[in-house]
């Protein structure tokens, strides 16, 4: 064909094309506006959500930092941290005292700490809502929060206010009367007092105390790879009693971010699908009028050029209302979901450049990539061709009789039809689906009642304080028999586990309790072993613990936490038994098959020997501790060598976790003794309470984004439904003609619904569950235990289905109208 000089006419052609086009170009220009407006939207809030974590844990944290060094400082490792180009900012704290009574509480669980400028000015700043008055200046001065104030039974004090209270620290016991020099409300640890630089001066500290100095680091690189974390902690060559802690965010920063860059993919994807989908169907039903040009002399690089004019028209216009349109959702109409959800938080949206740039060119390849192809059609066929071109392509379907249904036959062919278009809608349908499940179990996990587990997930623990104290004549029975029975028949209690404790004496032996003893020196002590072995083998009694009891059930789990779970017959017994491990570093082998022989405190005539069975880390059992092991033994034993044994805890489970009626009746009848001030207690619903405060609207955006992403998978079907209906008119039509009925087309049309769903549900379920597992625990930096939320699973199966199921009905009616046959078969012609 020869080349005709029409170039100049192209862009007046395509000008006149676009208007005269206007339902099929308004379609593309829908697609492409909501593709960017998604892509926009999900990134922005994306950030959002991720900032919003990134607060939630600053709150938790209650300071801004990376890592912390505890167990003492010296001056060369601050050196080394304020040297490394890395480290932003170096936050100290230092402990200056411990509170032991005022004239209202004699079981104090504060402390007094110094901390410099830059952790209190800089640090903890953002993790603080309310300040009033001022940082202490003079020796007499504290900081104090409400929470401090009412567990030393000072709660009704404020700023200027004084209070007299006997503390200790390095140099000894002290009563010394203080005044409020400022109060403070914020996240973290709020029973603490802080106190002045000439306090800690005086208070007989250093920095290079085991228990005393701390350090807070906060780095400029958010990321940080596990061999730089080492290289770093090599530096500071820490001693046996220095720890140094990444935060969980900081430790697997690599994984988040992967995590995070996965999420971004298959988000980009999604929105990638939809634009490709509909350009592909618009494009290609344009095909027929490009042949007709080339019949009138149009070349088909001249054909290359007209298209990608009009994509270039459409697309900007489609891009900058998608981005618009976007900007409004983020800025003004998510804010308003939010609240309406019910959290009153004000959101702060997270705007980034890049998020326009990544949107734009995310968009303006897409738009590029999903009209190349039917531009090269376009371009390659011959007029003929393209007056006979038609959308639906692949093989031509066979109509051998089979076992399935015919309809069920027909819905299978028609997806097998067009292969490559089927694929696009069902990955596209199948990536949203596995985001969509990646978030909402992220949702579902990091909420504030999954996040919130305490010993044996108790709802509520209650603690013995008097038994903290040194003086054994101080300590009150506050927990006995008779409480226990009466709160375990309260009404909306489960089960009560009592902890039972006695003092015992481990004397000194070269296998086992020397070898610990050693390194606990080493691990806690200020000074060496070296100058109390011949003290401890002398006098033990002067280096007691305690043997505490557990039940069958706190037993089963236990062990089922246990690198190499015991024999349950032979601990129940008082065969063997358990060592709580102090954090210390000894592994199993040290103890394996070592024997530990104790006596009791008040009795020293008999003595028990038991097999170590193994270590017990958690934290539950630290409430009595002494310098010798804490022996763990089944509670038959201890009721068959103690007389009266010492409730120090108790753990409570209710029948509905959460029951904040079942709490206050055990909180009212605890504090009705004559010592129920000296209970603490360790409330799942309040720490559930703190982490919601902490979290403030992340949950609300979450959801936010879950819905979003729904929506691109969604329109993606309803699209390719719609085109796919539009373009079959004929076929349908015919069908009709020769005798199936509408219910039977409509059955069929419902049959490729239900197999578009159940191929996207099984590619979710297998490929996308794995995807979904690997971004979690990417993602996964404080150890939440990954699970499906099932519920919110099913709902979402079988809203898909319906959806799915309805979409092809709700097209073709509005496709077919109230047409005829004739009408439908002479409109497509």
């Amino acid at each position: 064909m020869l080349k005709n000089n029409n170039g100049t006419v192209i862009k007046k052609l395509a000008r006149r094309s676009m208007s005269g086009n206007k339902r099929r170009n308004a379609v593309i220009a829908m697609a492409i506006l909501l593709s960017s407006f998604l892509l926009f939207t999900i990134l922005t809030v994306g950030i959002t959500y991720v900032k919003m974590q990134a607060r939630q844990n600053m709150r938790m944290k209650g300071a801004v930092y990376d890592a912390v060094l505890i167990g003492g400082f010296t001056q060369q490792q601050k050196q080394i941290c304020e040297n490394n180009e890395d480290i932003t900012t170096i936050g100290i704290e230092a402990k200056a005292g411990y509170p032991e009574a005022t004239d209202a509480d004699d079981t104090l669980h504060t402390v007094l700490i110094w901390s410099d400028d830059i952790y209190w000015d800089v640090q903890k700043k953002p993790a603080m809502d309310k300040v009033k008055g001022r940082y202490p200046t003079k020796d007499d001065e504290v900081m104090a929060t409400q929470a401090a104030l009412e567990d030393c039974g000072k709660g009704n004090l404020g700023v200027g206010d004084s209070f007299v209270m006997t503390y200790q620290d390095k140099n000894g016991p002290h009563t010394k009367e203080f005044r409020i020099s400022g109060m403070w409300e914020g996240y973290g640890d709020n029973k603490v007092f802080y106190v002045s630089k000439s306090f800690f001066e005086q208070s007989g500290h250093a920095f290079s105390d085991v228990n005393c100095g701390i350090l807070y680091l906060d780095f400029k690189s958010r990321i940080m790879t596990e061999k730089a974390q080492s290289e770093f902690r090599d530096s500071l060559e820490l001693g046996k009693q220095q720890r140094l802690f990444y935060t969980s965010e900081t430790e697997q920063s690599v994984q988040i971010l992967a995590g995070l860059a996965g999420l971004v993919i298959m988000t980009c994807l999604s929105a990638y699908l939809l634009i490709y989908n509909i350009l592909y169907l618009s494009v290609s039903g344009n095909i027929r009028y490009y042949g007709l040009l080339q019949t009138i002399g149009m070349t088909g690089r001249q054909i290359r050029r007209l298209i990608q004019r009009q994509m270039l028209i459409i697309g900007t216009a489609g891009t900058a209302g998608g981005i618009a349109l976007g900007s409004a959702a983020s800025f003004f109409l998510i804010p308003v979901v939010v609240k309406t959800l019910g959290i009153r938080e004000v959101v702060d949206v997270a705007f980034h450049p890049a998020v326009f740039l990544l949107s734009i060119a995310a968009v303006g390849m897409t738009v590029y990539l999903g009209s190349r192809k039917p531009t090269k059609i376009a371009d390659s066929v011959s007029p003929l061709e393209a007056l006979s071109y038609r959308t639906v392509s692949g093989r031509k379907a066979s109509h051998k009789t089979g076992k399935a249904g015919v309809l069920w036959r027909m819905a299978g062919e028609q997806l097998r039809r067009d292969k490559k278009k089927t694929g696009v809608v069902i990955l596209s349908l199948a990536a949203c689906l596995s985001v969509f499940l990646c978030l909402v179990t992220m949702i579902e996990s990091h909420g504030a009642r999954t996040m919130m587990s305490n010993y044996m997930n108790a709802d509520l623990i209650l603690s013995n304080d008097t038994m903290k104290k040194e003086d054994e004549s101080e300590w009150y029975r506050i927990m006995d028999k008779k409480f226990l029975t009466d709160m375990d028949n309260m009404d909306g209690v489960e089960k009560v586990h009592p902890m039972t404790s006695t003092q015992i004496i481990i004397p000194w032996e070269p296998e086992f309790s020397d070898r610990w003893m050693r390194e606990f020196y080493e691990t806690w002590m200020a000074h060496g072993y070296e100058e109390d072995i011949e003290e401890y083998k002398q006098h033990p009694e002067k280096f007691y613990t305690f043997m505490t009891g557990i039940d069958e059930e706190e037993f089963d789990y236990v062990n089922s936490t246990l690198e190499e779970p015991l024999d349950k017959e032979q601990f129940m017994e008082g065969r063997t038994c358990l060592i709580y491990r102090d954090g210390l570093t000894l592994d199993l082998d040290d103890i394996r098959g070592k024997k530990v022989t104790f006596s009791q405190y008040h009795d020293h005539a008999k003595t028990y020997s038991m097999e170590i069975g193994g270590y017990v880390d958690d934290g539950y059992y630290a409430f009595m501790l002494g310098m010798a092991p804490v022996v763990l033994v089944s509670d038959a034993f201890v009721d068959r060598t103690v007389a009266d044994p010492w409730i120090s805890r108790a753990s409570v489970q209710y029948k509905e976790e959460y029951d904040e009626q079942t709490e206050a009746r055990i909180m009212d009848y605890a504090e009705e003794g004559p010592h129920g001030g000296d209970l603490s207690y360790d409330s799942k619903i309040d720490n559930m309470k703190s982490i919601q405060k902490a979290q403030g609207n992340m949950m609300g955006v979450g959801i936010g984004i879950t819905l979003i992403l729904a929506m691109i998978g969604l329109m993606n079907y309803i699209n390719t439904v719609s085109g796919n209906i539009q373009n079959r008119q004929t076929e349908l039509s015919v069908m009709e003609s020769v005798g199936m009925t509408e219910k039977q087309v409509k059955g069929m049309l419902v049959r490729e619904g239900l197999l578009f769903a159940g191929i996207s549900l099984l590619l979710t379920a297998t490929a996308g569950l794995g995807v979904t597992y690997a971004c979690y625990q990417s993602l996964n930096y404080m150890g939440i235990p990954f699970h499906v939320p099932v519920l919110l699973v099913l709902a979402m199966t079988l809203l898909i289905t319906c959806i799915c199921s309805v979409i092809p009905l709700a097209a073709y009616r509005m496709i077919v109208g109230k047409r005829s046959i004739v009408e439908r078969i002479r409109g497509v012609e």
